[in-house]
């Protein structure tokens, strides 16, 4: 392939998507120093366009110039935090968050399965998902994950970006639900302004994690368990009485909840339209001290009938039941999202041997698949004319489709001397680096 084949790859979507991924990646460069940015570039695009988790296959999708023990040296022995890359990546995603709409959470945690016993952070943990070919309990490490849900412009699809991950220790009294308060925190002190809403599961609906969520001003919108104590308001004081006035109404049992007036709904809930079968009230919650929360009893219909009833609550009792459940359905992409990040991106292969050296590169990780997602939902044709496939549709790109077609234009770039130390600034400077892109002398067999 000649020189003039290869500009010729460079079209102006390229170029466009380029410029783009040189902004975020000079912003997320300023969580290190001068001297580290460059080795940080080479290992992002790696991560970013690598299927493995391994770093030698990271670097193999890249031209490379050190050799590749510095590589694995920089990230154990490197003076630099992955708190302040997480932080960076907190603050790049959150801005693309629509201004006018709150910024969705998702938190939610998974399991990477291991072998050996020298792993860091490594545990028995239960096997949730039930699988008939897998054991009740697995040995792995359990990771925490926040996440940032978004909704792509081009199909109306939600996604979610990851943003910061930690596992559970092996030994402790460190907790998930402490991990996700500590989480929550490093988020609400990156955005300050910005009004931020949790989306969680039953496991995670325990007054540790919503107490302190709370008095971050951090909305929370959950299910929880069926044998949570749920009561009505209480009516007013017609005639005053001495003594405190009364804190709880009567328990919204089974046949309490029956007796409040259901409504009907076809909305565009997780892939599809769905009938459902609502109620709502505004209840008192025992487990949160009696804070008034908006409750949402719902049920979907099928083919087969009505699915079992499921309790949603949002600690902003001014939305409506409709509204409830809806958000909620946001929360879903977390769990594709924890497949992307296992399979796609290679994540289950991490087999550092410390702790540290393990988050750093998970989160190197993590902001590889970040970039990618950022160019899918913001609305940008160029993400769509240069990652079109012909047999899907016209307005969907995902970050696996991103990723492909980005594999045959960035390694073809000397990454290490694209960044500019005088401008403090990472740019595709494609009339300089002409000179630089790598020939494919391959001849066919």
């Amino acid at each position: 392939m000649t020189k003039f084949e290869m500009v010729a790859m460079l079209t102006s979507d390229h170029q466009v998507i380029l410029r783009e991924l040189a902004s975020y990646t000079t912003f997320l460069a300023g969580a290190l120093s001068s001297t580290a940015v460059p080795t940080f570039c080479e290992l992002l695009f790696g991560c970013m366009l690598s299927a493995d988790g391994f770093v030698t296959q990271a670097l193999l999708t890249i031209d490379f110039h050190c050799v590749w023990s510095s590589y694995h040296h920089w990230l154990s022995q490197g003076k630099w935090q992955w708190k302040n890359l997480a932080r960076h990546l907190i603050r790049l995603v959150c801005s693309k968050a629509p201004e006018n709409q709150p910024v969705v959470l998702g938190l939610d945690d998974w399991v990477i399965e291991r072998f050996s016993d020298k792993a860091p952070a490594c545990r028995t943990h239960h096997q949730h998902s039930k699988k008939r070919n897998r054991p009740t309990y697995i040995w792995g490490q359990c990771w925490v994950s926040l996440a940032i849900i978004f909704e792509r412009a081009a199909d109306e699809v939600f996604t979610a970006i990851p943003v910061i991950s930690f596992p559970t220790p092996a030994s402790g009294n460190t907790s998930k639900l402490k991990i996700a308060v500590a989480m929550l925190r490093v988020v609400r002190n990156e955005v300050k302004d910005r009004v931020l809403r949790l989306l969680t599961d039953c496991w995670y609906m325990n007054w540790t994690l919503i107490k302190p969520a709370l008095e971050m001003n951090i909305e929370v919108v959950g299910q929880i368990p069926s044998n949570r104590a749920l009561y009505a308001l209480p009516p007013a004081p017609t005639v005053k009485k001495r003594g405190r006035p009364k804190k709880y109404g009567i328990k919204m049992t089974t046949e309490q909840v029956k007796k409040l007036p259901e409504e009907k709904a076809t909305v565009w809930m997780y892939g599809k339209f769905r009938k459902i079968r609502y109620r709502t009230l505004i209840c008192r919650a025992r487990f949160l001290k009696g804070r008034e929360v908006r409750v949402v009893w719902s049920r979907f219909e099928n083919d087969k009938g009505l699915t079992e009833s499921r309790i949603f609550i949002s600690t902003n009792p001014e939305l409506e039941g409709l509204e409830v459940l809806r958000a909620y359905s946001r929360r879903w992409p977390v769990e594709p999202m924890f497949h992307q990040l296992k399979h796609a991106f290679g994540c289950c292969h991490l087999w550092q041997q410390k702790l540290r050296t393990l988050l750093r590169w998970m989160h190197l990780k993590m902001a590889g698949y970040a970039l990618l997602q950022l160019l899918t939902v913001c609305k940008n044709q160029a993400c769509l004319n240069i990652s079109r496939i012909p047999w899907r549709s016209p307005d969907t790109t995902t970050a696996g489709m991103m990723k492909i077609a980005l594999s045959g234009i960035i390694p073809r770039f000397s990454i290490r001397k694209g960044w500019n130390r005088y401008k403090q600034k990472y740019e595709f400077n494609f009339r300089d680096l002409i000179d630089q892109l790598i020939p494919d002398n391959s001849e066919a067999a």
